[in-house]
């Protein structure tokens, strides 16, 4: 059962990686076009950067909160509790 908890939990270096193609992500839209890449990056790439630190704190797929429900999937997983550890 361990093991495969282990398989479904990200690792920090997956997280890591993933907050920086969002990262790189939004630089490229920046660059294409300054006023979209800024209403892009406020209203859904920073949600995904909070969401992927939430989830690290909470063992949830944060990132997943902020690409779909944008900030009110910020709002709902800040409310949520951890998950208890088995």
């Amino acid at each position: 059962m361990k093991n495969l908890r282990n398989a479904l939990t990200p690792s920090r270096d997956k997280q890591a990686l993933q907050a920086v193609f969002v990262l790189v992500f939004g630089a490229v839209l920046y660059a294409l076009s300054r006023p979209a890449g800024v209403v892009v990056g406020l209203t859904w790439l920073l949600p995904v950067l909070i969401g992927i630190h939430l989830g690290q704190s909470r063992d949830r797929a944060g990132w997943m909160w902020g690409l779909f429900l944008s900030w009110l999937g910020v709002l709902i997983l800040a409310c949520m509790r951890p998950q208890p550890r088995a």
